[in-house]
């Protein structure tokens, strides 16, 4: 009811402030407000996902819908789309699961980001990356890299979002791609306020896009063109920007983009000091967020306009829109709580639902089984009346089978006896060579410090006795040097005794510097993105060599069996988590077939040790990427 009579209220004073514009003759561009959310996507399309009976059809349906309100920026109805085609792909049995995996991750985490849950969309996009292998699915794997490159720019991590952004530009061989890490490194110079680089990377993916073609990306350059000429004044400029982009935004139904736009106008006629004219742009694109339910925009047109009227000393307007703002940002409040209760209640009737299809398989299967055991006994009475000797033979033949399934269960049950057993020889060999090591870094220690407090101390002593008599004579004189040399020796023996590197260095300097000496002897491309890397190397020194040397003994299989051209290593800091991402797109393996060597076994014994998971996902001629998280409490 409410948003209904803003409605009216403002499309009554746009209609009265262009007609008033227009007696006055001014001459602006039109500017439109529509009374509902226009549709964006074909109802075609959803009749079709009804009708649907095969999967890969309702698939594909699913991520045409998703897209396009991606394009549209309809942030909810994407993540919607998004959850639906990853929870489709995973409960069906389809051959090409990875790849639909890759987009529903992809589509979620550009829903996300769009509403600003950064640490979210990270969440999806990393995940992304892991279901994306650069041997088979080079494409997504950088639409994926790029999302996170987008995620790091918005929480203002700049270090991060170079890489990132060229290595896209370098590696990726996804046309559209390039043009979108070209378009977001000029967002990442025009946030630094570095307008030269900016507009050296917007003209440069403007040259890549085809000319009289409608392609977002090409839009928003030209918006960001037009913000750039608006800071620095050059408002007639800025508005020969935007006026042809904001036709053509709304034309495209790029809705959100409209939005955006149309502020932009208005906030450059402020500017210029036409008053009138930017009330009635503000207006308008303040009707348009009222009628497309976006609450962020709202505020911020509501602040603009706010803003107009104190400088025009409407001082009573410019109450009641703080008064609406107020009430906007109440209702993005209570909106996020409504969403977040949403998702406890659909949880609970999702598990309710299969709580009850768990019921009803149990009970067919019962009622399955009372069948079978009827029929069965109905068989034996009807041979048993008719033939005398069938049911001896019978009888003889279900002991045989039998005594044959208890040979065979028996047979079994020694070789799961056996592996176990192999299996307890093996840990308990392990634990004994852990147990080996820790003695011996405990001996060394006890060693070096009986060496250099005790030994030390005592040829400390000596020569301080040697040096205070009163007269030293040649033979004292050499003594006193061989005490010096043996003292040094036993100092310099004590100390190797003791490893120091984990100590003296941060975990990010100890793997760049193995893997500069990996990549000496060998042809591979390896690199290295830990992030944050100030926070991973704040990590206690017993952390940091379990960490070190897991990351070895990946590497050195890798190198040793993968035959991998290109390894990437990602190291990041998340909340209370390490997590270690390691992917090469080597000759792969089979999980299931391939015996674990000691070298999984002792990453896993570390893990354990770290209270720390780890998961494989490999196959043949597909690369291998696994991943570890492990918790810093």
């Amino acid at each position: 009811m409410y948003r209904h009579l803003i409605k009216i209220i403002y499309s009554v004073i746009i209609v009265l402030s262009i007609s008033a514009y227009s007696q006055n003759k001014k001459e602006i561009t039109i500017f439109s407000s529509f009374g509902t959310i226009p549709n964006t996507v074909d109802p075609k399309l959803y009749l079709e996902l009804k009708k649907s009976s095969n999967t890969l059809t309702t698939l594909q349906l699913v991520e045409k819908i998703g897209r396009i309100h991606l394009l549209a920026g309809n942030t909810d109805s994407i993540i919607y789309y998004g959850n639906l085609l990853k929870t489709t792909t995973l409960k069906e049995k389809i051959s090409d699961k990875q790849a639909y995996l890759s987009k529903a991750n992809y589509i979620i985490g550009s829903g996300k980001l769009k509403n600003g849950l950064y640490d979210e969309a990270m969440k999806y996009f990393i995940e992304g990356i892991s279901n994306s292998p650069i041997s088979k699915m080079q494409i997504m794997h950088y639409k994926h890299q790029l999302g996170l490159g987008i995620v790091y720019l918005k929480q203002k991590q700049y270090d991060l979002v170079f890489p990132i952004l060229k290595s896209c530009i370098k590696e990726s061989k996804d046309e559209e791609t390039i043009i979108l890490a070209k378009k977001t490194l000029g967002d990442t110079y025009f946030e630094q306020q570095n307008d030269n680089e900016a507009k050296f990377y917007y003209l440069d993916a403007l040259n890549n896009i085809p000319k009289n073609t409608f392609n977002k990306t090409r839009i928003e350059i030209q918006l960001n063109l037009g913000r750039i000429e608006a800071f620095h004044d050059r408002n007639i400029e800025a508005i020969n920007y935007l006026i042809p982009i904001m036709k053509e935004a709304k034309d495209n139904q790029f809705y959100d983009l409209y939005i955006e736009i149309v502020y932009h106008v208005g906030r450059t006629y402020h500017k210029l000091g036409e008053y009138e004219s930017a009330e009635i742009i503000l207006n308008t694109a303040y009707v348009n967020a009222v009628q497309w339910n976006r609450l962020e925009s709202q505020k911020k047109v509501i602040q603009m306009l706010k803003n107009l009227y104190v400088e025009r000393k409407n001082y009573k307007n410019a109450y009641s829109l703080m008064t609406q703002y107020i009430d906007v940002s109440n209702q993005i409040i209570r909106k996020q709580n409504q969403k977040i209760t949403k998702e406890i209640e659909v949880k609970y009737q999702t598990l309710q639902k299969e709580k009850e299809i768990l019921s009803l398989k149990e009970e067919q299967l019962l009622k399955e089984s009372e069948i079978k055991k009827e029929q069965t006994i109905k068989k034996a009475f009807l041979i048993g009346f008719l033939i005398i000797l069938i049911p001896i033979i019978g009888l003889l033949f279900v002991y045989f089978q039998k005594l044959k399934t208890q040979i065979a269960l028996n047979k079994s049950q020694e070789e799961v006896n056996t592996q176990k057993v192999y299996g307890l020889m093996k840990d308990q060999e392990l634990n004994l060579i852990k147990a080996t090591m820790e003695g011996q870094d405990n001996e060394r220690q006890r060693l070096a410090q009986e060496l250099h407090d005790s030994v030390g101390g005592n040829l400390a002593s000596i020569k301080l006795q040697l040096s205070n008599t009163e007269k030293i004579n040649d033979q004292q004189i050499n003594i006193i040097k061989q005490i010096d040399e043996t003292y040094n020796q036993v100092r310099d023996f004590s100390h190797n005794l003791i490893p120091k590197k984990f100590q003296k260095n941060s975990i990010s300097t100890l793997v760049k510097e193995y893997i500069h000496n990996v990549k000496n002897g060998s042809d591979q491309n390896i690199s290295f993105h830990p992030h944050p890397e100030d926070l991973i190397d704040q990590i206690n020194p017993s952390f940091t060599e379990e960490l070190f040397k897991i990351i070895q003994e990946l590497l050195t299989n890798c190198l040793k069996h993968a035959k991998a051209k290109n390894v990437d290593i990602y190291l990041n800091h998340h909340k209370d988590s390490i997590q270690l991402l390691f992917e090469d797109d080597g000759v792969g393996f089979e999980i299931h077939k391939t015996v674990e060597g000691i070298g999984f076994k002792n990453i896993k014994n570390r893990l354990n040790h770290l209270s720390g998971n780890i998961h494989i996902d490999s196959a043949v001629t597909r690369g291998t990427v696994i991943s570890i998280e492990i918790p810093l409490k």
